[in-house]
């Protein structure tokens, strides 16, 4: 799980706050739920993540850059041992 540091507007705690307590439930949870939710919206808008459907290209990479076909992931082991030619044959 990823965390984040956010920095929300005064005038929007008393919201927090409220909801908190009306569910019985800490601020901090009632921050991370609405997160959740929101990022779920965005994935499931924008087919990424765990609702990417295919075959249509994805729009962004799985690092969020804007989707490239011919991305590599930079973390991939990119040593090749394959000693075949095109054809086949051996090299």
């Amino acid at each position: 799980m990823t965390n984040f540091t956010i920095t929300i507007d005064d005038t929007l705690v008393p919201g927090i706050i409220a909801t908190a307590l009306l569910e019985g439930i800490s601020p901090e949870e009632v921050v991370g739920a609405y997160a959740t939710s929101m990022a779920t919206k965005v994935c499931q808008d924008l087919k990424v993540g765990p609702y990417y459907v295919g075959p249509t290209p994805p729009q962004f990479n799985p690092d969020g850059t804007p989707y490239d076909p011919n991305w590599v992931d930079p973390n991939a082991d990119l040593e090749d041992n394959d000693t075949t030619e095109p054809d086949g044959g051996e090299v």
